[in-house]
């Protein structure tokens, strides 16, 4: 019965061995007891018999760069290749995608850029044109100073008118909201008229508006509207507040 202890047997060639086998082929070196040439416990930094590789860290930024950021999503992705190259890291496929989809990206963005330029420039004239004839509408000046006072059944109501807002918007055009409560006794319509002040309290322009027929008692909405003169360079002046200079009310 044979020792369990005992080394195994040394392995010898069969005769002629030597005859046959390639020049320069290293004999056969036995694996030491205990140990298996394949059992990936015994032989650290590898798996299933093949070395693990790091996986590159310069393609996996690139892949992801590509779809947050595609023109430098390509460029570090192109780095990625050349360090997957040869098989020394992996993530190579990562590398190659982020490349694919970093160049399309790239071309959604130059297709967006070359769009919005030409809509700028088919549009610009447009604006270019209205700017113009804001700039040609009557000064303040040129307005009527307000509205007769010698309609029939009309009164004097500018207490009944209150400013809640006025502003300014672009080329000078201003805009005042108005809430108006007759304190007369029929249902009447109103008609009134507005000086655009600045911040220092200056003159700017002139604003009209009116209301629907507003029951005796009761409260309307209404809107002004007007032109405030700047310095001449199409943008107008800064309405700060409006000042109510008259309110016909008529009967309606």
């Amino acid at each position: 019965m044979s020792d369990p202890s005992a080394p195994p047997p040394q392995y010898t060639p069969p005769p002629g061995y030597e005859e046959y086998a390639p020049r320069g082929w290293p004999p056969v070196q036995p694996w030491p007891p205990g140990q298996h040439p394949h059992d990936p416990a015994q032989h650290p930094g590898t798996h299933a018999g093949r070395p693990q590789r790091p996986t590159s860290v310069t393609a996996v930024v690139g892949f992801v760069l590509a779809f947050l950021v595609s023109p430098v999503g390509t460029v570090v992705s192109a780095f990625g290749v050349a360090d997957t190259r040869g098989g020394r890291k992996g993530g190579r496929g990562l590398a190659v995608a982020g490349v694919v989809v970093g160049v399309l990206g790239t071309l959604v963005w130059v297709a967006v850029v070359v769009a919005a330029v030409a809509l700028y420039r088919s549009v610009s004239p447009q604006v270019s044109e209205a700017l113009r004839q804001v700039e040609q509408l009557p000064a303040p000046s040129d307005l009527p100073g307000g509205f007769p006072t010698d309609l029939p059944g009309s009164a004097d109501a500018a207490a009944d008118v209150q400013v809640t807002s006025c502003t300014s918007v672009l080329g000078g055009l201003a805009t005042a909201d108005l809430v108006v409560t007759n304190t007369g006794g029929s249902a009447s319509t109103y008609l009134v008229t507005l000086t655009a002040l600045d911040a220092s309290g200056q003159e700017v322009g002139q604003l009209v508006g009116g209301t629907d027929s507003v029951a005796p008692g009761a409260t309307g909405q209404a809107q002004a509207v007007g032109y405030a003169g700047g310095s001449g360079d199409g943008e107008g002046a800064e309405v700060a507040s409006c000042r109510v200079d008259s309110a016909l009310r008529t009967g309606g």
